[in-house]
């Protein structure tokens, strides 16, 4: 399935959080959602996914705006996975990934054992087997990242939105993380767009990046074609280091201390 934003507007009281987005998510890609904090990032996966109405512009799922979808149909094919996940009371992790088939399951809401096997191995993905009768509320914050989204991949969709997955994980798991995410949509054909606050990550795992300033797509594209030097100064707002990495051939992008500032050739990367 493919996802489309069409001329996004989103507004919080009298600020634009979004003015006048386009982005597409296509099947078997992955789409890096990128820029500095107050974007828009975060407001873009959710009118994405149907939790925030845009109030001007459309989302299209396959081509049908997604507000006239019903919402059993909508998380059938659309998961998200937020920065955080609140729970009212103590849940244990196999709950919560059960919950992912709640849109699969009869007016009953009763389990079926191929639910229970959906399930077992989205947990199994997520390396979060082992921890399927402890609480959320025992876990680490990179724990609970990786039971939401094994909740997620429970749900069996075909576009799956993920905002900052990596921001508790460490570096092992961020990795485990994203190549995951990269089978589902090389060999699985989900269709994924991800918010990172890493580039590099960015640069490495995603087809295509968004590069969002303002609440506007300063630029997107193919990653070498976004991480440029004087896109990214400009709308971060610092001097940045810019250049190609010499194992993987994507770019590298470090910031820089004032120290190193001055040391710096300018333009370098661009």
């Amino acid at each position: 399935m493919r996802l489309d934003a069409e001329s996004l507007v989103v507004r919080y009281g009298t600020r634009e959080a979004l003015a006048g987005v386009d982005v597409s998510v296509e099947p078997g890609r992955i789409l890096g959602i990128i820029g500095p904090n107050g974007s828009g990032k975060s407001t873009l996966v959710r009118a994405m996914a149907g939790v925030r109405a845009p109030d001007a512009g459309v989302v299209r799922l396959d081509g049908r705006p997604l507000g006239e979808i019903g919402r059993r149909e909508r998380y059938r094919a659309i998961a998200l996975v937020p920065q955080e996940t609140q729970v009212s009371f103590p849940m244990r992790v196999s709950d919560l990934v059960l919950l992912g088939r709640s849109p699969h399951t009869g007016a009953f809401g009763w389990e079926t054992s191929h639910d229970l096997e959906v399930a077992r191995r989205a947990m199994e993905r997520t390396d979060v087997l082992g921890l399927g009768g402890r609480r959320l509320d025992e876990l680490s914050g990179g724990e609970r990242q990786r039971a939401v989204l094994a909740r997620a991949l429970a749900q069996e969709p075909r576009v799956l939105l993920l905002d900052e997955p990596t921001s508790f994980l460490d570096l092992r798991h961020a990795v485990l993380l994203l190549d995951l995410v990269r089978e589902l949509a090389t060999a699985g054909g989900l269709a994924v767009a991800v918010v990172l606050h890493d580039l590099n990550l960015a640069g490495m795992y995603c087809d295509r990046l968004a590069l969002l300033s303002a609440g506007r797509v300063h630029t997107q594209g193919a990653p070498e074609s976004v991480l440029r030097y004087q896109d990214l100064c400009t709308v971060y707002g610092t001097e940045l280091y810019v250049a190609p990495n010499d194992v993987t051939g994507r770019m590298v992008v470090l910031p820089l201390s004032a120290e190193h500032r001055n040391r710096l050739t300018p333009g370098r990367g661009s």
